[in-house]
């Protein structure tokens, strides 16, 4: 009996934790990180207004738990028994646009994810982005559409500079096509080459 009493509890805790975070992320996204007060959170959450340092030390300390819900949303996508597409290439593709798109890739908001990824425990967001892709590259490998004699931790970290960089260029202003594109244009640069089909390195 007790068991059953604590496990509902615990059940409660994370609904209760999840319904901050989604209203959290649906305020972001609306007014944006910086006029949205941790109490406009709990009110819409429908819990007391210390309730929210129940579960989160300050409203940056929201960020990273909401990176890492995004990040696990995005993980489930990316299974080809949920729908995905077979290509571990394609997903890799797919897997950086839905990133691009995510309310969390605003600029604002990934300044301070960073801030908070660095100063609160859990997830580091920049780092489990690049455990995803990791991962896609090693299934891309086993699939022949990636050498499989490239360290597959560092094909990633490759992938995950590119994909910041080119969000970089976008938000500064640089945007000869649509972000799609120009994410997948950085994928199949990447695993495509730029030296000319006449280049010989220099001996």
């Amino acid at each position: 009996m007790m068991n059953r009493i604590l496990s509902r509890r615990e059940r409660k805790k994370q609904e209760t934790r999840q319904r901050l975070m989604e209203v959290a992320l649906r305020l972001f996204r609306e007014h944006g990180y910086d006029a949205t007060t941790v109490g406009e959170i709990t009110e819409g959450a429908d819990v007391a207004k210390g309730t929210f340092f129940n579960y989160f030390e300050t409203k940056d300390a929201i960020l990273p738990a909401l990176a890492g819900w995004r990040l696990q949303q995005l993980e489930e996508v990316l299974l080809p028994e949920h729908g995905a597409l077979p290509s571990p290439v394609a997903r890799i593709k797919l897997a950086l646009r839905l990133v691009a798109e995510d309310p969390l890739s605003d600029p604002v908001l990934t300044w301070r994810l960073f801030a908070a990824g660095m100063h609160y425990r859990g997830i580091r967001p920049v780092h489990a982005l690049m455990n995803l892709l990791s991962e896609q590259v090693r299934q891309a490998q086993a699939a022949g559409e990636i050498r499989a004699d490239l360290d597959p931790v560092y094909v990633g970290g490759v992938l995950r500079a590119l994909f910041f960089q080119q969000m970089i260029m976008w938000h500064c202003g640089h945007r000869p096509a649509p972000l799609p594109e120009l994410l997948d244009a950085v994928v199949d640069l990447l695993l495509e080459g730029v030296a000319d089909p006449q280049w010989r390195p220099a001996t």
